[in-house]
C-alpha cells in the first residue's frame, strides 16, 4: 500500500511539472512571435531615418502594415533622439519594449 502512494505522489508531481513547463513553453513561444515583431517595426521606423531633433508616436501598423500578432492586443512606437521604442501590450496585462537606435 505504501509503494503504490508513492508511486502515486512521484507520478503527480511529475504530471505538475510537465503542466508547467508546457505553460511556460507557451509563453515564450508567444512572447517570441511580439518581440519578433516589435523588432519589425522598429526596423522599419530607423529605415525612414528620423530626425534626432523631433520625437512623435504612432501605431505600429502604420510602419508595417497588416495585422498585429495575434497575441498583441495594442502597438504604438515612440521615436525621440532618433531612436525607436516599440511597446506592445498583450493578454493579461503585459507588454513587451524593443528599443533600437540607429
Amino acid at each position: 500500500m505504501r509503494a503504490r502512494s508513492l508511486r502515486t505522489f512521484v507520478a503527480v508531481l511529475v504530471v505538475f511539472f510537465a503542466l508547467v513547463g508546457v505553460v511556460v513553453a507557451t509563453l515564450a513561444w508567444q512572447g517570441r512571435g511580439v518581440r519578433d515583431y516589435a523588432a519589425r517595426v522598429a526596423d522599419a521606423v530607423l529605415a525612414g531615418k528620423p530626425s534626432p531633433n523631433v520625437g512623435f508616436t504612432q501605431a505600429c501598423v502604420d510602419a508595417v502594415p497588416g495585422p498585429l500578432p495575434a497575441q498583441a492586443q495594442s502597438c504604438e512606437v515612440r521615436v525621440e533622439d532618433g531612436a525607436a521604442r516599440v511597446t506592445v501590450g498583450v493578454q493579461g496585462g503585459r507588454s513587451y519594449v524593443i528599443e533600437r537606435r540607429p
